[in-house]
Order: C-alpha cells, then structure tokens, then sequence
C-alpha cells in the first residue's frame, strides 16, 4: 500500500502553487478558501513540514513545496491524459499531436482545415517536440525526424526528404557561377553532414565554403536563405511555393536523400482504438504524396 496524502490535500496544494495564491485555487476547484487552506495544513501535517510561504499577496513554494508541485503536475498530467485516452466521452473528440515547427507549417498548417472538415467537433492540439510537457496533456502522436521507427510502437514512415541546394534572390547575381555559389556561405541544419554527403554525391570539385553557418531551427534557415545569407539544403517539395514565386532559386537539380525520414509514432492500442489517429495518418500521407506530385509535375508552356 502506498503512504501517500489525500488526494484532496494534494489537489489543493496543486492549485494553490499554480495559481499563487489560495483565493485563486478556491475558485478554480469550486470550494472556499477556507477548505483549501483547510487541505493544505492536513497536508503539512503528514509532511511534517511546511509547503508553502505565506505572503500578504499570495503564498510561495518552499523549497520541498517546489519539489512536491513539479511531481503533483506530472503526477496529474500523466493521469489526465490516461483518462482522456481510455474515455470514450472525450477521447474521440481530441488529438494531441507534438510534431517539429517546419514540417507543422509546411505539411499541416496549409490545407488542415481540410481534415477538421471531415471531423466535425475534433480538437486538434499541436505542440512543439522541443515542449517537455505540452500544456494540453500527454500527445497522442509524435512526428519525428529519426532513423526508423519506434520498438514497440506504431511507426509509419511519412516523408524521406530529397535535400537540393537552394539560395535566394539577392545572392544569385553575386556569383558568376553554380559552382561559385555552391562554395559560398553554406547554411547547415544541426550539423555539417548533410552538406558532406550531398557533395560526395554529387559528382562536383567543390572547394571549402566562405562560412559555415549552422542552425537548430529550419524556419531561421529559410529566413536566412531568403534574405541572401547563404545556400541552403531543404526538400525541394516544402519549398516548391517559394520556388515558384522567385523568392528562391535551385542552385543544382542534384538531391541527396538523407536516411534519417520524419516517422509518425504513436501507441499500439491507440492506433487501433482510435480512429482519428489513422485517419490524420492517412490524410498526412496524401499531403506528402500531394506535394511529391505538384514537384514532379513538369512544367507547361506559357
């Protein structure tokens, strides 16, 4: 048996340490101000200790009240999101998904009002793969970029990126030459690699670059590359739009596919008893397709 409070001292302890005071927490959970305090000193009671500061304005954590809150919020959050799964009240009517922020503005953002059309009342919850915890509970589904899928998981491979080198306007006249241009400031994504390997493959004698410039985020890349800062390596079918409306230029029509592919992984179970989740696969997979064929398309006549 576990030697644990009540779990009505812990609630009100969890409120009153997110909320910062206790009148804030009385609100929230529907109760007197006189019971949560009331809950709060049963709780310090079996503690032994004190949990909160008291202050004219509000109460603030001690340090064990600090440590007890951030277990209190993962505690309940791990919880909420069980319930939320295993309840067919609510389960059907939200997805969470944690997916990176360029494959979300470039694959989903576009056309996704296209898939909550076809699912009336859906929540569709998109958080950051960089957001420890998302503020909307547990994701349903995770899109990741990585070699493979998951042990133990469902994982379906959705995008294998075809990398060509791309630049923008400014920094298209300044060079007299692809070749020239290619060894100019060479914008990479986390690390040098994918620059290496698309140049071994290449065929081409290519020297050292001006400046190496390495980013952590493909939005800044795609910033930079559009104000002139360098050449870029970006999947020709995510930048198709900014191809065709001259604010980037192909550099080489050469690609180099990386193995590392962005992977839709989500549980087992869920993938079954879910059906959203399949359904927000297989509109994915035609998104993907959809783009596939709008680069391959060849172009006609003016």
């Amino acid at each position: 048996m576990r030697d644990l409070p009540g779990l009505k001292s812990l609630r009100a302890f969890e409120a009153a340490a997110r909320c910062g005071s206790l009148t804030g927490a009385a609100d929230e959970l529907c109760v007197g101000q006189g019971a949560v305090s009331h809950q709060i000193r049963l709780l310090e009671d079996y503690l032994g200790l004190r949990v909160f500061i008291r202050r004219q304005h509000g109460v603030e954590l001690t340090q064990e009240g600090s440590l007890l809150f951030t277990s209190c919020q993962r505690a309940f959050d791990d919880l909420a999101g069980t319930i939320r799964h295993i309840s067919p009240r609510t389960a059907q009517k939200v997805l969470r998904v944690k997916v990176g922020p360029f494959f979300s503005m470039k694959i989903i953002a576009p056309r996704i009002s296209e898939f909550l059309a076809q699912h009336p009342g859906l929540q569709l919850h998109l958080s950051h793969l960089d957001t420890n915890v998302p503020a909307s509970g547990q994701p349903d589904i995770v899109i990741d970029y990585r070699l493979g899928g998951v042990a133990g998981k469902f994982s379906k491979q959705l995008l294998r990126e075809r990398l060509v080198p791309v630049c923008g306007t400014s920094i298209r006249n300044q060079y007299k030459s692809a070749t020239e241009l290619l060894c100019s400031n060479r914008l990479h994504y986390r690390s040098v690699s994918e620059w290496q390997s698309w140049i071994a493959t290449s065929g081409l004698m290519l020297g050292h670059s001006q400046q190496d410039l390495i980013f952590d985020d493909q939005h800044i890349i795609l910033e930079a590359v559009k104000e002139g800062q360098g050449v870029a390596l970006i999947d020709q079918a995510l930048v198709e739009q900014e191809l065709k409306t001259g604010q980037m230029f192909l550099v080489s029509e050469h690609c180099f596919e990386p193995q590392e592919t962005y992977q839709f992984v989500c549980q087992e179970d869920l993938f079954r008893s879910k059906p959203v989740t399949k359904d927000f696969l297989d509109w994915l997979l035609r998104e993907v397709a959809l783009r596939r064929k709008q680069q391959d398309a060849p172009e006609l006549p003016g």
